[in-house]
């Protein structure tokens, strides 16, 4: 074999084709098929006026074309899957395909030849499997097919499309506690997932997995087939810049069919979790969690109106938390048992507030209804109507973040998210001549969020640090810990409502060998927010040096365990607050009055060729445009739009604040803003000598995505207008008092207005000019049929450019006031750079004495809090290689493997609903810098593998195997300072500055062994010495390789009827850590708020006389963001049983 005809390249041009499918064909984002080709005579000619019937045999629906005179016919709007069943006739001549398989929204090329010698029927079947690389014209961008028997093969325990569109070697699941999915290092949240064509994403932007609830709003269960779309150039493509996840449900037939399922498992199904502080494995807490369903179709009318409808519900019942105090069987944090028996105690005796307990039993309860009605009008018309409602309930949103090697939250801040969707789907299918079809389809959803809080109060904290107490795990921080209860300060006033419509109108005309497509679809979505934090008041007690006590004066960094709980809870008895803050309306306002109400139009058109030039070569070109808008503002803020007066330093260390606003129109919207996206594709078969199909594809494009809605509402949200922070001890509030009559109010209607406190505004601002978010993408791919083992190999390169990206900058810092010895802008007060006022071992500033007046943010305007501008920037791109060996499934087996390469840089990681939150959440050298770096979300190096077996060893009865495989490299991080470093006001989120080596200018240490410990870290660590003389660049280093195998056993077993069967299911999640639970674990640097995943090791400390850093070195808490993901069982082994009968 000439290995250069087999490829179709030689060596040197393959090297340089860096594609790869690993998928079939991807379309629209549509919920149907289609089907064309041509067909010729005995001498190759083509046959014009051939009838070609296009038969459903399960639904009895049909579809006739007539050959043009190219020979050619062409029929889409079809039913997904099949068994089709194709006859061509003209004459006498007649030719049958029979078993032919429609994969989701693939253009199925199928070439006739009338007038053979001998009559022969020819089979053909196309099942769209994920592991098949697609031989056909239609096949250019980036994706991957999965068929019904693939859903079936896989194992899910989670029973969602993101477990299994991971088989995609592009997408990894970034975050399994959560269900987070990345496309090539994109944004969890710039995905979309439709099912009917439809989006079902979280239409409000909440969630990072995108969708609204705590399973996808539809079972799986109802799902025919999926398809995901990378880079696909059709130009009805929208909403997403990440990836889609398009499904399509089941339909009816002529035969009634159905199903009843039920889903097990519990708390004997999962390992145990490994507790690294004790060194020892703990069982997880009891839980039962149970899926029922069933599933029924059938006709109304034999041939005509088909009905298929699906009902689940999944319940869900576990002890919280991971963490626990010390000596609980939990994984064990800083804080004793004994504190947690004074702080409830406490409350109880001086206030009658019940603090709940730590453990509570987690509750999530999911319904979900669908019906839906197919109607074949007649041969060239087809309708169907779908509807739809999911209602949850869900203890804390499924988030228990409050639980922490550093804090715990009792029950009495613990609260039930209550959720319902309501969908109504509608579409029409017309063919109206051979050569012209259209489709409509209109849609509309209602979605509502509530909480239902287990208590009425403000939230409260209390905050411990310093010195252990006794049993402390080892290695556990000195840092704050804290015990929360209370309302929970973002539940306090929390009501989100959204409605959403969406429509869409195409037509498809063809015209010799042109396939011409336009139309338009629109969207109109609804909002109504009612999002205030802490308006029930928000309190943290903890221990003040400057504070005298009823049993003396103490440094409550030097003092013992005991003497800073005594303080704390004396502080807390007599109502004084380290920091108190309420969110209250302005004078003669309400609440009601920042609530945003608004509606976000989009409206699109496009056009698009689709030129069938040769039978080898197939190009698509076309545009959409998408035009935002909204005919809402938000209340203009005119003294945020007034110019900037800037702060100054004078003399020494005099301190003169901005003041004015900042030059900016806070009403400012996306309205208007429009879009040309041009997008082009092509495929071009290769000839082969050997028979064996060879393409080359690819294919360049605009895409235009979605932000979370919630990022463009908070604007409307915080207008500065409506609402004022008040309190004090908290950014840009005079200092608490520890006078001895405190200002604590366990009334949430009466909390205290503190006399003399300045009101500071929060305003959100996004920039003029920004639109929906939007990437460049291309892609160039070559596949190709080895001659061996009906393998098929490929090789893909995609490649992505940011058009539009968004990241948030901070208004309200003030003027730098420094520059430090690496460059970085400073913030602080003069005399807060005085290494005097850092004495303090666990990195916080000193306020008293000398540094009384030092503060971040010196320069700040104080009429103002946190003033947000989400800002436009067009820095960040990516680049995934992937290479993969194929073999689709034949005879009951069938297997792949594939390596994915990826680099992906952006500017923010946008990882929160809230504008301040994404500030934070971005490791940064500078606070506003427009800079890229490695994404938060990408997986650098991926390998997959999966198989498939199926088997009947006795009578039809099938033994089915499924495992997948998946080793990754683990997430980025960074390397901070775990104070805050510049004084912009958030500690944990600047890059560290290693010096060039022992001595260099730039650092200095407060101590020799903070230099010794500081050396010994850097210089064993190759992440960090490779970065001497310089700041460790954000997301530089990556956290411990994962590996995970997932297997799913099924076997069938006889019904109580004929035609009838039952099917018993295990899937086994993460099977390695079963064999040994050291394996299968993903131990990985985890999010923090501020800095995003970071590690830190150093304090600054200060800048010396001489203008160096000062730096303070903590070894201990380098580890402490080191944790294994276990919170939902992510490193363990996870059994569950399914038990179904089907009819």
């Amino acid at each position: 074999m000439n290995q250069k005809d087999w490829l179709g390249f030689s060596r040197t041009a393959l090297a340089a084709a860096v594609a790869i499918v690993a998928a079939a064909p991807v379309m629209a984002q549509n919920t149907t098929s289609a089907i064309g080709g041509r067909v010729v005579g005995a001498d190759g000619k083509p046959v014009a006026g051939a009838t070609v019937v296009i038969l459903h045999k399960e639904s009895g629906s049909s579809n006739t074309q007539t050959t043009d005179g190219d020979g050619r016919y062409n029929a889409r709007g079809l039913r997904v899957g099949g068994p089709y069943t194709i006859t061509v006739t003209k004459g006498g001549d007649r030719e049958v395909s029979e078993n032919v398989y429609l994969a989701l929204a693939e253009t199925l090329s199928l070439d006739v030849q009338l007038g053979k010698s001998s009559t022969q029927l020819e089979t053909v079947v196309t099942t769209g499997s994920a592991t098949a690389a697609k031989f056909n014209n239609s096949t250019m961008g980036s994706g991957t097919q999965i068929s019904r028997a693939e859903l079936d093969a896989y194992a899910s325990i989670a029973r969602n499309l993101q477990d299994y569109a991971r088989n995609d070697p592009r997408l990894a699941q970034t975050d399994k506690e959560r269900g987070e999915i990345s496309a090539m290092g994109q944004n969890s949240r710039y995905n979309s997932i439709t099912i009917d064509g439809v989006a079902i994403n979280d239409s409000f932007g909440l969630e990072a997995n995108n969708l609204p609830t705590a399973k996808q709003p539809i079972s799986v269960d109802a799902i025919q087939s999926v398809q995901v779309n990378l880079s696909n150039y059709d130009v009805t493509q929208k909403g997403y810049t990440g990836a889609n996840i398009n499904a399509v449900t089941k339909s009816g037939t002529n035969e009634f069919k159905g199903s009843v399922y039920y889903v097990y498992r519990n708390d004997d199904m999962v390992g145990k979790r490994f507790d690294r502080g004790n060194n020892r494995y703990t069982s997880f807490l009891p839980f039962k969690e149970d899926t029922k369903g069933f599933t029924l179709g059938g006709p109304i009318l034999k041939d005509k109106l088909f009905f298929f409808v699906n009902y689940e519900e999944l319940k869900s019942n576990r002890a919280q938390p991971e963490f626990g105090p010390i000596g609980s069987s939990l994984t064990n944090n800083a804080i004793s048992q004994g504190q947690l028996d004074a702080i409830t105690k406490t409350a109880k005796d001086a206030y009658g507030i019940d603090t709940g307990s730590v453990i509570g039993q987690s509750q999530l309860s999911v319904k979900d209804y669908l019906a839906k009605i197919d109607w074949n009008i007649n041969d060239n018309h087809r309708a169907s109507i779908r509807v739809a409602r999911t209602e949850q309930s869900d203890t804390n949103n499924g988030s228990f973040g409050g639980y922490s090697a550093t804090g715990l939250q009792m029950t009495s801040q613990w609260w039930q998210q209550k959720k319902k969707i309501d969908t109504v789907v509608a579409q029409w299918f017309a063919d109206w001549t051979p050569d012209f079809s259209t489709e409509l389809k209109i849609s509309n959803r209602d979605y509502n969020s509530v909480p239902q809080n287990n208590s009425n109060l403000p939230a409260i904290g209390i905050r411990f640090n310093g010195a252990l107490p006794g049993g402390a795990p080892a290695g556990a921080s000195t840092g704050n810990r804290f015990v929360n209860f209370g309302t929970e300060q973002s539940r306090q006033f929390n009501v989100l409502d959204t409605k959403t419509l969406d429509a869409y109108f195409g037509a498809t005309w063809i015209k010799n060998d042109h396939e011409i497509k336009f139309g338009g679809d629109l969207q109109r979505n609804k909002i109504y927010n009612a999002f205030f934090q802490n308006v029930n008041g928000n309190y943290t007690f903890g221990c003040e040096s400057a504070w005298t006590y009823s049993f003396g004066a103490i440094n409550c960094n030097t003092a013992s365990a005991a003497q800073v709980q005594a303080a704390v809870l004396e502080n807390f008895t007599r109502g004084r607050p380290s920091s108190y803050q309420v969110q209250v309306p302005v004078a003669g306002g309400t609440l009601d009055d920042g609530i945003a109400k608004w509606t976000l139009g989009q409206t699109g058109v496009f056009v698009q060729d689709t030129w069938n030039v040769s039978k080898d070569l197939n190009i698509t070109a076309g545009f959409r445009v998408d035009q935002l808008s909204t005919n809402d503002k938000p209340t203009y803020n005119a003294a945020a739009a007034a110019a900037v007066v800037p702060g100054a330093v004078t003399g020494a260390s005099t301190v003169t604040r901005a003041t004015g606003g900042f030059g900016l129109d806070n009403s400012t919207t996306v309205d208007g803003e429009n879009l040309f996206q041009p997008r082009f594709g092509f495929n071009y078969a290769l000839d082969s000598r050997t028979g064996h199909k060879k393409q080359i594809r690819g294919g360049a494009g605009l895409f235009q995505g979605a932000a979370a809605s919630v990022w463009l509402t908070n604007p409307y949200s915080n207008t500065g207008m409506a609402t004022r922070l008040v309190g004090c001890g908290t950014a840009g509030l005079t200092a608490c008092s520890g006078t001895a009559s405190g200002v604590f109010s366990a009334d949430p209607n009466n909390q205290p207005i503190l006399a003399g406190a300045t009101p500071a505004a929060n305003v959100d601002f996004i920039q003029k000019g920004l639109g929906q978010p939007s990437v460049w993408k291309m892609n160039l791919a070559y596949d190709a049929e080895l001659p061996f083992f009906g393998m098929n190999f490929g090789v893909e390169w995609v490649y992505t450019k940011v058009n539009t990206g968004i990241y948030y900058q901070h208004l309200n810092l003030g003027d730098p006031t420094a520059t430090g010895p690496d460059g970085r802008s400073l913030y602080y007060t003069p005399q807060s750079y005085s290494p005097a006022c850092w004495t303090n071992t666990n990195g916080s500033l000193s306020t008293t004495g000398a540094c009384a007046n030092g503060r971040s943010r010196a320069l700040s305007n104080a009429s103002f809090g946190n003033v947000t501008l989400a800002t436009k920037t067009k820095k960040g791109d990516g680049n995934a290689i992937t290479l993969s060996f194929q073999r689709p499934a034949r005879d009951g087996f069938g297997f792949g493997v594939a390596y994915t390469y990826t680099e992906a840089s952006e500017v923010s990681p946008l990882t929160s609903s809230v504008a301040n939150s994404n500030f934070n959440s971005r490791a940064v050298f500078n606070p506003n810098e427009n800079v890229a770096a490695n994404s938060a979300y990408m997986i650098r190096d991926r390998f997959t593998a999966n198989v498939t077996w199926q088997k009947a060893f006795v009578s039809n009865l099938k033994t089915t195997v499924g495992l997948f495989w998946e080793g990754r490299r683990g997430k980025p991080y960074s390397w901070t300072y775990l104070n805050d470093m510049n004084g912009d006001g958030v500690a944990g989120n600047d890059l560290l500055y290693i010096p060039a080596s022992r001595g260099a200018a730039g650092v200095k240490f407060a101590t020799p062994a903070d230099e010794a410990a500081f050396w010994n870290i850097v210089d064993n660590n190759p992440d960090l010495a490779k970065y001497k003389g310089a700041v460790v660049p954000r997301n530089s280093s990556f956290s411990q390789f994962v590996n995970s195998f997932d297997l799913r056993l099924s076997q069938e077993v006889p019904g109580f009827f004929p035609q009838h069967k039952g099917k018993v299911t295990f899937d086994i999640l993460n099977i390695g850590n079963l064999l040994n639970k050291k394996w299968g674990r993903i131990d990985e640097v985890t999010f923090q708020s501020a800095g995003g995943n970071r590690r830190s090791f150093v304090n600054f400390a200060g800048i010396d006389a001489q203008g160096n850093y000062v730096y303070r070195t903590n070894a201990n808490a380098i580890n402490d963001n080191q944790a294994i993901r276990q919170v939902k069982g992510e490193s363990q082994w996870a059994i569950q049983v399914t038990a179904a009968y089907e009819f």
